[in-house]
C-alpha cells in the first residue's frame, strides 16, 4: 500500500493551505492508496475520520498527530487519547506516554532547523526516522540513514504536505493493506523490521 504518513490540512494546521478533501483528492490523483493526517497537536475527530473513509473509499485515511518536543518534531500514530494534544511535552515524557499506549513514533524531518539532533536516541529510540521529505535536507540523507542503522530505526519518506502540490513525490510502500488503526501500527512495525542498512545497500 502506498501511503503518505505526514500530511497537514487547513482545518487543523494553521500553516496548511489545502483542506482535507483537497489533500485526499490530490493523493488519489497521484496514485496513492492512503494518507495519514498529522496535524500539529491536533487529532482527527473520530466521526470525521469515519466520514472521510466512507466518502473516499477504497482510499484509506488514518489519524496521526505531529508533536514538537525538545526542539524536534514527532509523528505519532495509534494514540487517540486527547491528552496527547497538549503542547508542553518533553521528549522523555512523550516517549513514555506513547510507549505505555503501544503507539508508534517517527522523528520527522531531522536537521531541518539545526545541524544536530536534540534528544537522546540511544535511551529513547523512536520507531523510525523520516529520511526524505520536502522539509528534510537532502544533503543530510546519508547521515540520517547512518543514524537509523545505529539505533535500529525504520526509514520513512513522506511529503510533509501543506499544499496539494506537495503530494505524491514521497510515500511509503507498506506491507498489506491495513484496514484499521491497529493494523496500520502492525504494518509500520513490519516496515521498521526491514534493516535500514540493507535498504542503503540496495539504493
Amino acid at each position: 500500500m502506498k501511503i503518505d504518513l505526514h500530511v497537514h490540512c487547513s482545518e487543523r494546521s494553521s500553516c496548511a493551505v489545502s483542506d482535507a478533501d483537497s489533500q485526499i483528492r490530490a493523493a488519489i490523483e497521484m496514485g496513492l492508496d492512503a494518507l495519514a493526517f498529522t496535524d500539529h497537536f491536533r487529532l482527527v475527530p473520530p466521526d470525521e475520520l469515519i466520514a472521510l473513509n466512507e466518502r473516499f473509499a477504497p482510499f484509506r485515511v488514518y489519524s496521526g498527530i505531529e508533536i514538537t518536543a525538545d526542539k524536534e518534531d514527532w509523528l505519532v500514530f495509534g494514540i487517540q487519547d486527547p491528552k496527547i494534544e497538549r503542547r508542553l511535552w518533553t521528549y522523555p515524557d512523550l516517549w513514555n506516554f506513547v510507549r505505555e499506549r503501544q503507539g508508534v513514533m517517527i522523528l520527522a524531518h531531522p536537521f531541518r532547523w539545526e545541524p544536530l539532533i536534540h534528544v537522546d536516541l540511544a535511551t529513547y529510540p523512536p520507531d523510525g526516522v523520516e529520511f526524505r521529505s520536502h522539509n528534510t535536507p537532502a544533503e543530510r540523507e546519508e547521515e540520517i540513514i547512518r543514524l537509523a542503522c545505529q539505533y535500529g530505526l525504520g526509514l520513512f519518506q513522506n511529503s510533509d504536505s501543506h499544499h496539494v502540490r506537495m503530494i505524491g513525490q514521497f510515500y511509503n510502500d507498506l506491507p498489506g493493506r491495513p484496514d484499521s488503526e491497529s493494523s496500520l501500527l502492525e504494518s509500520l512495525r513490519a516496515l521498521k523490521a526491514l534493516t535500514p542498512c540493507a535498504e542503503k545497500q540496495r539504493r
